[in-house]
């Protein structure tokens, strides 16, 4: 019961928390289990909530033993499906405690129920695959093995894939994969359970990197993202599907294999092109104008009447908005503070925040509409009271968002001598970037 109720909030914070949230191959997924799902880990907790919405089965989670160090927290994670598991970074004399684990999942996975690893062992914001360890194909291969080679085990690799999970109102695309089958390692496992352990987690690395964009070197991250920035829409239209969201992570992946193979075969072209990019951004910087706005700008016909728009809409709407500001600042401030003090990690700050926040909002409306009802004790007034609050909070992000279109919108004109130039500069990247693209193509055997 609180296992349906946690997750029903969870799925409702997630839509608001992320500005798009997007599913594919959900139909992927066995019908039953047993499975185990593995995954990659870029935002601490928020990476099994934003799984486990989309699961129908309940779902056992793996999670730190430190965390289980209290009675009072211990008997609440537990009755959330944790199980504990131990690492020697943490605490190296409670490793013993590890048999424990692996016999409780054999058992979870002999009576068909679902299981959560994420194999890279910690979480990091990056856009990369760190080495994945071993836990998961022993655990698998193991439950095989305590249950006579029986339980038709699945495990289903995911890829989870965010703009900025620290970001309120960021995009996330979460990616299932095929599943793969244990009894293809069976063979192997038998006659040598390290090497059948050491195949399946290959394979486990190879479907979930698959999923993923993943960045080999750390020193093209922002290279990568500022081709995507001015690229992805045009490579989009050539080499487009029927799904947004793996257009765009296809896209990506066309950048980075395209980065990474000329910055090893054509030096000389990566680092010029490099150059211009750099030279593109740092103009865009001391005008202090993004590549978004302008590409915006460069599309928008009817930027005037937008902008009349803009101004009728936060006019009109400033009441509305006025209310939802004052009503929502506290329960939206908050967690920004809370979160910060209790970790500057990127992997971790999103998930924080999403969870002080959900928590805050729900317990900060709940007290709005009792003290409401308390002064009027009109139950008609109490719930349009509280539609009210819930519609001013939601229209509070699109009003600061329209707000802010509409500065960009008009610091765009203020410099517009600038940037004319800048647009052609844009373009000829673009024109350059089709002349590369179709190098590589041509290079690499690509129709």
């Amino acid at each position: 019961m609180i296992y349906a109720i946690l997750k029903t909030i969870c799925k409702l914070a997630l839509n608001v928390y992320f500005r798009k949230f997007q599913v594919v191959g959900k139909e992927k997924l066995p019908k039953k289990g047993p499975f185990l799902i593995v995954a990659n880990h870029p935002s601490s907790f928020l990476d099994p909530l934003t799984i486990a919405t989309q699961i129908k089965p309940k779902i056992n989670f793996l999670a730190k033993g430190m965390m289980f160090k209290n009675k009072i927290v211990a008997s609440l994670l537990r009755g959330l499906n944790m199980i504990p598991v131990y690492r020697a970074q943490d605490d190296p004399s409670m490793l013993n405690k590890n048999a424990d684990v692996f016999k409780g999942c054999f058992d979870k996975l002999g009576k068909k129920q679902v299981i959560m690893i994420f194999p890279e062992g910690t979480s990091e914001m990056e856009r990369r695959l760190r080495k994945i360890k071993t836990g998961a194909a022993r655990i698998a291969l193991g439950a095989e093995k305590e249950h006579g080679f029986d339980l038709n085990l699945k495990i289903v690799p995911v890829g989870l894939n965010y703009t900025k999970s620290s970001r309120f109102r960021s995009e996330a695309f979460i990616n299932f994969g095929t599943p793969i089958n244990v009894s293809d390692y069976f063979d192997t496992y038998k006659n040598n359970e390290i090497e059948g352990a050491k195949s399946l987690t290959e394979k486990i690395e190879t479907d979930i990197k698959s999923l993923i964009i993943a960045i080999e070197k750390e020193e093209n991250d922002e290279l990568v993202e500022r081709i995507e920035s001015i690229y992805k829409t045009t490579l989009n239209k050539k080499e487009s599907t029927d799904n947004e969201a793996i257009n765009n992570l296809n896209s990506s992946k066309a950048i980075t294999e395209a980065v990474s193979y000329f910055q090893v075969n054509n030096p000389a072209l990566f680092d010029a092109t490099a150059n211009k990019i750099d030279q593109y951004f740092l103009k865009l910087r001391r005008i202090k104008v993004s590549d978004k706005s302008l590409d915006q700008q460069s599309n928008n016909n009817g930027a005037l009447s937008g902008i009349l728009q803009s101004i009728l809409t936060l006019f009109l709407g400033f009441p509305l908005w006025l209310f939802g500001y004052i009503s929502s600042y506290i329960p939206y401030k908050l967690p920004r503070i809370l979160a910060l003090k209790i970790s500057d990690s990127e992997a971790f700050y999103g998930a924080l925040l999403m969870s002080f926040g959900t928590l805050l909002f729900i317990l900060f409306y709940a007290l709005e509409i009792y003290l409401f009802w308390i002064l009027t004790h009109q139950a008609t007034l109490t719930l349009m009271f509280g539609t009210l609050l819930v519609l001013s909070g939601f229209f509070t992000i699109y009003y600061a968002r329209n707000a802010r279109r509409l500065f960009f919108n008009l610091k765009l004109y203020s410099k517009k001598h600038f940037l004319d130039s800048l647009k052609k500069e844009r373009a000829t990247l673009i024109h350059e970037f089709d002349a590369i693209r179709k190098q590589y193509q041509q290079e690499n055997n690509i129709t």
